[in-house]
């Protein structure tokens, strides 16, 4: 847009007011040129018509109106060439908003006419007013329509989303109708306190206290190991029920598993209750529980509850072999200790019958050692191609470990030197947290052999050695694979202290503790999950979607994505999806969306080259029970947030009260908005419009009146 100036005595102003007309021009002296401008149109309309032949054809009153119109006509097509603009102010009045939010949950869908009914007098009485219409449950949500099926209530998630939604100037007040049950998100008595205009709550429901027996929560763990017992914590709730005795049972199907007479020892009773079933089957196992119900409850559907567990079949199983006891074992062991899915044996005694393909992992410190012994051992673990962490030791014998074909040796050299760690930046095999390389460059040095380490295979060095200043090439950790099978070289003993420090430094071992985990979990995979691994949860609520993240990665384990990825899923009533995942830079995803509660089980597949690569898994979807929990309505923190706000509760039949408020808190809060209009004079087609008629119509007239 070009420049204009705003200039004191050459700008005309209609009114001293910055509100009114102004005019303005490009140039700050192009108002010099309006009396040139004149000058020269009237000098071009006396040229014209003062001549002898012009009064000869017209009479004076005629060449005065045709002088006029062309003095007119030229006089506004020199003022265009000055670019003139003119500014003004219009006034608006802009309405605001009033937001009527409708608690759309499961709760209410006993009483949709009275809900519904409240609509359709909003719309009916404020049908001037601008009314903007929510619904919310999980999700907050700008709609009109109602089916009263959302799992759960979050007031906070819809105070949050209007006031991220709305400049608070613009709202007058919101109008909230619902029950006043929340089951998701914080306390709406804390969150209401944002608003800066009132919030009128309405309250829908039941609010008397009824005879009910619920379960209403039950807290277990997500997975288990067959034959292990699992805990499950059962919250029961007993209203107006005082003295009466009810049965709690748990049932795996058509098995009881769990049964328990109890008594309500008072009218508004909770009781916690402690059960602990063993695990017997393996997979997603589904449990219910039942609550006895007592003829007088309207309720039932919180009389019972259904839960599943994973239970896997069995834990990966390490075996440690040494000749003894030592600091780095046990710190080992403590790494290994909480870790639910794996399970150790520490055998430090010679020769026996262990029955080794019970194992997926074995670690083997200070071996072989001189005096050869477990040589018979190793040689099994090299026949069964089990994945070993190679611990190398100041006992172990450098000639006997070169010669167990593991995918490295040393330089015959029987010396050993201290030496520390750095972290090698071209390792990509797995992650490490941002802040490990430089609290593992702190941790003391290892006693290392004085030799050079030669790899073969598809190998990568994790940490290298470091004596004194100086970085060297040598492998103080490295892992990798030679002709299918995984190993990995710790070429070093005395980690215990690296535990220690670590505690020392962080006061906790978690850099060491994951260090060691992300080496062994490496190891212990099955080469097909190295390749080709689908993420997913195995529980789900049921107003959760599905979703899943594959990764496949070829021989040198880089993702790739140009193969496609698909998946059936087929449930327990028999009923098959099947999808194809989407690509992305390195990796897959698929979004299921929501599936019908229920025992899901899935066959992931791709193929890469000549490879074929197939992953399978299974899943629960369970049924969400939070709004049948508890269906008394608490219309007391409605009043709380009416109060919070400087609002009003009402019960839903005296909807009506209020309305007069809210149209005066809408009037009130109008907004006076004033918009400045700019317009240059060359944009205005009216104006070229005039000219045009102003030149037609000397044309006509000068026809008219008998001239050429």
């Amino acid at each position: 847009m070009k420049k204009y100036a705003n200039f004191d005595w050459y700008s005309l102003v209609f009114n001293q007011s910055e509100d009114h007309l102004k005019l303005y021009f490009e140039q700050t002296n192009s108002l010099l040129y309006l009396i040139p401008a004149l000058i020269l149109a009237g000098l071009l309309v006396f040229i014209t018509y003062r001549s002898k032949t012009q009064k000869e054809f017209y009479a004076k009153s005629q060449i005065r109106i045709l002088a006029s119109l062309r003095f007119v006509s030229f006089f506004l097509l020199i003022v265009l060439l000055l670019a003139p603009a003119i500014q003004w102010y219009q006034y608006h009045r802009i309405k605001p908003i009033i937001v009527f939010a409708t608690d759309n949950s499961e709760s209410l869908k006993n009483y949709t006419e009275l809900s519904e009914g409240l609509i359709n007098k909003a719309k009916e009485e404020l049908g001037d007013f601008n009314v903007e219409y929510w619904t919310f449950g999980e999700k907050a949500k700008q709609s009109e329509k109602n089916n009263y099926s959302e799992l759960r209530s979050d007031y906070s998630n819809l105070f949050q989303t209007v006031n991220s939604t709305y400049l608070p100037e613009s709202v007058s007040s919101m109008v909230l109708v619902g029950d006043g049950i929340f089951n998701t998100g914080t306390d709406p008595t804390f969150t209401s306190q944002q608003f800066q205009y009132p919030v009128y709550t309405v309250g829908v429901g039941d609010s008397t206290s009824q005879v009910d027996a619920a379960i209403l929560k039950v807290v277990t763990n997500q997975t288990t190991f067959l034959n292990d017992y699992f805990p499950v914590e059962i919250n029961l709730s007993y209203q107006n029920l005082s003295g009466k005795d009810s049965k709690l049972s748990i049932w795996q199907g058509s098995e009881k598993v769990f049964e328990r007479n109890l008594a309500a020892k008072g009218n508004d009773f909770f009781h916690q209750e402690f059960v602990r079933l063993k695990a017997e089957k393996s997979g997603i196992i589904n449990y219910r529980i039942q609550l006895e119900s007592f003829k007088d409850e309207k309720n039932t559907e919180n009389n019972q509850y259904e839960f599943s567990i994973r239970v896997l079949d069995q834990k990966q199983k390490i075996l440690l072999i040494g000749n003894g006891s030592h600091p780095d074992l046990a710190s080992i062991i403590r790494v290994l200790e909480p870790q639910r899915n794996y399970s150790y044996k520490l055998f430090t005694s010679g020769e026996s019958n262990l029955d080794l393909s019970d194992y997926d992992l074995v670690i083997a410190y200070q071996l072989p050692n001189n005096s050869n012994a477990k040589s018979l051992l190793l040689q099994e673990i090299s026949q069964l191609k089990l994945p070993v962490l190679w611990i190398v030791g100041l006992k172990s014998s450098i000639p006997y470990l070169n010669k167990q074909q593991t995918g490295f040796t040393f330089d015959n050299n029987q010396q050993f030197e201290l030496a520390s760690a750095f972290v090698n930046p071209q390792f990509n095999v797995f992650q490490l947290d941002d802040f490990w390389p430089n609290q593992i460059e702190t941790w003391p040095p290892l006693h290392v052999p004085f030799a050079d380490i030669q790899l073969s295979g598809d190998w990568q060095t994790l940490l290298k050695q470091r004596i004194q200043t100086v970085n060297l090439e040598r492998p103080l950790i490295s892992l990798g694979s030679t002709d299918g099978v995984k190993n990995a070289l710790i070429a070093g003993e005395g980690i215990w202290g690296w535990r220690m420090n670590d505690y020392l430094q962080n006061g906790s071992f978690d850099v060491f503790d994951g260090l060691m985990l992300k080496l062994i979990n490496y190891l212990i995979l099955k080469p097909n999950q190295d390749n080709f691994t689908v993420y997913f949860q195995p529980k789900n609520a049921e107003d959760q979607e599905v979703t899943f993240e594959a990764e496949l990665l070829n021989a040198s384990l880089e993702p790739v994505t140009d193969p496609d990825v698909s998946i059936h899923i087929i449930s327990d009533s028999g009923t098959s999806y099947d999808y194809v995942f989407d690509k992305s830079v390195d990796h897959y995803d698929l979004n299921t969306g929501n599936l019908p509660v229920g025992s899901y089980s899935f066959e992931a597949s791709a193929q890469l080259g000549t490879r074929s690569f197939k992953e399978n898994g299974t899943f629960r979807i369970d049924k969400l029970q939070l709004e049948q929990a508890d269906l008394q309505a608490n219309f007391n923190l409605l009043y709380k947030i009416a109060t919070n706000t400087g609002g009003q509760f009402v019960s839903y039949d005296h909807f009506s009260e209020i309305i007069q408020q809210i149209k005066r808190d809408s009037v009130s809060r109008e907004n006076k908005i004033k918009q400045l209009i700019f317009k240059e004079f060359i944009t205005l087609k009216w104006l070229a419009l005039v000219i045009i008629l102003l030149f037609s119509l000397e044309w006509f007239l000068r026809k008219f009146w008998g001239s050429y």
